[in-house]
């Protein structure tokens, strides 16, 4: 990496990388202020000390109370930036934070809403209720290594027996998609198929379901039992009561709930120790492998253990396509694959759920990443 001029930055890559563009846009990719780190040292990032490149600069942060940012006078396209101050509250309750929106403490909430609370605010203040789609994948993650769900027959019947219709409309209720594959098929440069499953019934999906294990040699006197894993949420605990009394109902899998603290849970599948664990994933760009490569055999990410030649083959070769529709249908085909292997239990492709003051302009929601600027929006008088 080399600056060529006080505009204009040159990077060589160690193999081809189409989409690094997109890259960019990653914080982990924001320059660093070397000149400020070596005067400073561990004080870089306080007010006054830090150095930045966007349209605000660091005012005030009062650590675990707020972080305050005002227009940066140098930014290249101030002249066009409204808002003159923003202020950022930590609030780790979803609760709490749709609490004190309405009390009028702030003006826009994080993005995700309680469950029990949803339904309502959308009656009461449907204009403020803003649902947008979000590029992340709820699923459950089966260990692929671990009999009996090394057996595709077993891993495929626990996909089919799975009802995200009821997840989605009746537990979740806000607006998420029911999920068919692992990456959301509004991610750019994706243009996914839909498995002939989604579009069956899910009573043929059920009776599918109970073939595959019968051939397995599980059936009603004998059944299939599994561990089910989730890290303590609010949440993943109610969806994962409502996964195992529909894998229970569906195709008569017993299913012992496994609760485990964030940190364990992490160590836990990373080790492989488990059967089947609650899942999710969310791009760190838009673009298919942002999803896709995390399942690739030598990926420290892939905690389904997921190890398909196949696969690595196709992402292998989607470097190697020349243009966008190449890749494309590459991307498709590897989708295709994971859906064959049945790797994981798609559930459903979250949307972005938050409260918006009226008098918030500018505000669109529509960056599936979530990237939402101050920059961007102004204040309607009221």
């Amino acid at each position: 990496m080399k600056a060529i001029d006080d505009h204009t930055l040159e990077v060589t890559l160690s193999e081809p990388v189409p989409y690094f563009y997109k890259l960019l846009v990653h914080p982990s990719t924001s320059p660093v202020p070397k000149a400020a780190i070596e005067k400073f040292g561990e004080k870089w990032t306080q007010p006054g000390n830090i150095v930045t490149n966007g349209a605000y600069t660091l005012k005030d942060w009062v650590v675990n109370e707020r972080i305050v940012l005002e227009r940066s006078p140098t930014y290249w396209n101030n002249a066009k930036t409204v808002i003159n101050q923003v202020t950022y509250l930590p609030i780790a309750s979803e609760v709490t934070d749709v609490n004190r929106y309405r009390s009028g403490e702030i003006d826009m909430t994080y993005n995700n809403m309680p469950i029990e609370l949803f339904q309502k605010l959308k009656k009461e203040i449907p204009d403020e209720v803003h649902v947008d789609p979000y590029l992340c994948t709820y699923y459950y993650e089966i260990n692929n290594q671990k009999p009996p769900f090394n057996d595709v027959r077993v891993r495929t019947a626990l996909k089919l027996g799975m009802d995200r219709d009821i997840i989605v409309n009746k537990v979740k209720a806000q607006g998420d998609m029911p999920a068919y594959g692992y990456t959301p098929p509004y991610t750019d440069g994706a243009k996914l198929t839909q498995p002939e499953w989604f579009g069956w019934s899910q009573e043929k999906r059920n009776e599918e379901a109970k073939k595959l294990l019968a051939e397995a040699g599980y059936t009603a006197d004998k059944p299939l039992t599994i561990n089910l894993l989730y890290n303590t949420s609010d949440l993943h605990k109610k969806l994962a009561i409502a996964a195992s009394s529909l894998w229970k109902k569906n195709i008569g899998v017993n299913v012992k709930l496994v609760n485990q603290e964030w940190k364990t849970f992490l160590d836990t599948r990373h080790q492989g120790t488990f059967d089947v664990a609650r899942a999710g994933w969310c791009a760190d760009y838009n673009e298919p492998t942002s999803f896709l490569n995390t399942m690739l055999s030598n990926s420290s990410m892939n905690t389904a253990h997921y190890k398909s030649p196949a696969f690595d083959s196709i992402m292998a070769e989607t470097l190697k396509a020349t243009d966008e529709a190449q890749r494309t249908a590459l991307y498709t085909k590897a989708e295709q694959q994971l859906d064959k292997d049945s790797a994981i239990v798609p559930v459903y492709y979250y949307v972005n759920a938050r409260l918006v003051k009226p008098w918030v302009g500018g505000y669109t929601g529509k960056d599936p990443l979530d990237n939402t600027y101050t920059r961007n929006m102004y204040i309607v008088k009221h």
